[in-house]
Order: structure tokens, then sequence, then C-alpha cells
């Protein structure tokens, strides 16, 4: 009997143990190599890159229509929609492990408690409000040039209301689906994957991740040959496609981590795709010169000098900047 009772203390201990084990080990950091998972965010990040681009490919391209008849332009809708819930999968993860990553614990700050708000879609008015103010004001000021331009031409007024004027499927691409859909998996789903895992610094997400929203305008390059009738012209215009792709995304990105909500990126998106790409050529042959390319110089020094101030995270109640500079150290 002894022996007996013995024996069924000591399968007590041991399962106290395990669970004291196991308690300890749901509060404890990962341990495993921060190159593992930085590999793994940086994997994913590419893999949104790669379901994005992929649903624009899900239905058999008609010849005669094109990318741009209403009807391809209407099935990519739905397809976007089914990639931008398959970007939210890594952020889940990410914000939801247990054991919370190293990085995040080293800096002793709290992931966020939901999905919306580490997006950036929580509905806070004040928080959409003063993110849309700062990024649509910046983004205003760094087209000052060609605000000017179409202004002394006469077409300024003409542009926005025509841009206004929803009532085509492309428009609503340009204007509307494209830059909610590309904000949202490439600055709301990309820049926390990779921050909240400790992956990289700020730094690095504004600079780097951009480069995944820069090669998802890389399947343009078979179009542009078409158009163009060779490869060199092509390859002249997706490298500068890629370039002021990956420019605008670095503005974006700073812009979404500074403020903490998506409505600023969404709506300076939104108005770079209405002006288009600056028209330097036409600036510098224009016949009031100095006036225009005065408003560009002026403009991109406004732009520098209020990057910083417009964006400071004591103005935007969304901010989550500290905690994820905190954890990319």
């Amino acid at each position: 009997g002894s022996a007996l009772g013995t024996a069924r203390e000591r399968d007590g201990v041991r399962r106290a143990e395990r669970t004291r084990s196991h308690r300890a080990g749901s509060t404890r950091p990962m341990e495993s190599s921060n190159g593992g998972a930085a590999a793994m965010a940086w994997g994913s990040a590419l893999g949104i890159t790669a379901v994005y681009v992929g649903s624009l490919y899900l239905w058999p391209e008609v010849p005669s229509e094109g990318r741009n008849h209403p009807r391809t332009v209407r099935k990519r809708f739905a397809s976007l929609a089914g990639a931008c819930a398959a970007a939210c999968v890594p952020v889940m993860r990410v914000i939801t492990a247990s054991p919370v990553s190293e990085a995040v614990a080293r800096a002793g700050v709290t992931p966020p408690a939901s999905l919306v708000g580490a997006l950036g879609i929580a509905p806070r008015p004040m928080a959409a409000a003063t993110s849309t103010v700062a990024s649509l004001g910046l983004a205003a000021a760094l087209f000052l040039g060609p605000l000017t331009h179409l202004a002394i031409d006469g077409r300024l007024h003409r542009r926005f209301v025509d841009a206004l004027r929803v009532d085509t499927a492309l428009k609503l691409r340009d204007y509307c689906v494209a830059p909610l859909s590309e904000e949202f998996a490439f600055r709301a789903c990309v820049a926390p994957t990779l921050l909240w895992s400790g992956s990289c610094t700020v730094a690095s997400a504004v600079f780097l991740s951009p480069m995944c929203f820069g090669a998802a305008h890389l399947h343009h390059f078979r179009e542009l040959r078409r158009r163009r009738g060779g490869a060199v012209g092509a390859l002249a215009a997706i490298g500068a496609q890629f370039a002021y792709t990956a420019a605008f995304g670095s503005f974006a990105t700073f812009a979404f981590l500074r403020t903490g909500h998506l409505c600023g990126p969404v709506a300076a998106h939104s108005f770079c795709n209405v002006m288009g790409l600056p028209d330097l050529w036409g600036a510098w042959g224009h016949r009031r010169k100095s006036v225009v390319v005065g408003a560009y110089v002026v403009g991109i020094a406004a732009f520098v000098a209020g990057l910083w101030p417009a964006t400071d995270p004591r103005l935007h109640p969304g901010s989550a900047w500290d905690d994820l500079v905190a954890v990319g150290r």
C-alpha cells in the first residue's frame, strides 16, 4: 500500500512539474534564432506579393479585351478581395504568437490586441482624419510643381472633377480599388508582419518592404513590350515604374507607421494616381518655366521640412511608432 501511494505521489509531482513548465513556456519569449523568424517574415512578404499579383491572372485572358476591358477589371476586383483576405494571415500569426517573439519581449511592449488595430483600419474617426490630413497634405506639397503646371494651363479643375466622377470601371480601379487594395496588402499587411516579428528595423521596413510593392508592378512588362514594340523601351518603362512605385511605397509606409492608420496612405495613393507621373520635360519647356520649376523646388522643400512634424505620433491617436521602433532595435 505504501509503495502504491509513493508511486502515485511521484506521478502527481511529475504532472505538476509538466503543468508549471507548460505555463512558463507560454509566457517566455521565443528563443528560436532571429534569422529563422526573419526568413519566415520576409518569406511571408514575398508570399503576399505573389498572391496579390497571381490573383490578377486567375481569369483567362481574352486577347481581344486586354486588362483594361471593364469585364476583366470587374473580375479582378473579386480576386483582389481574396488576395487581401489571405494577406491578413501572416499579420494575425505574428500578433497572436505564443510565446511572443524575442524582439517584442525584449522591447517590453504589447502587440496590437486586434487584427484591425494592427492593420490600421480600426474605426477611429480622429485617427483616420489626422492620418488623411497629414498624408494628403504631404503628397500635395510634393506635387506642388505639377499642380501649379496644371493650374497655369487651366487643366487643374478639370483633372479633379473628372477623377471624382467615378463613372467607369477603369476610374473605379485606378482611383479607388487599386489604392485601397495595394495599400492594404503592401502597407497594412507587409509592414506589420515584418516589424511585429522583430525581423527588421523601421528604417528597413520603410526602405526595403516597398521593394515588394515595386516588384508587384513588374508583370506589366509583357503588355508594355507589346505596346512599345520592343524589349528596350519596355524595360526602360518598367524600370521607371519600379523606381516610382518603390519611392512612393517608402513614403506611404512611413506615413502608415507614423500615423497608425491606413486612411492616409490610401488617400495619398489615390491622389498620386489622379496626378500621374510629373511632366518634367513639360515643366522645363513651359512658357512660365520659372514659376513652374520654382513650384517644384518649393514643394519638395515643404515636403522634406514637413515630413516628420506632420506625422508626429503625438498628433495621431492611432500611432504605435514608438513601440515599433523599440521592437526593431
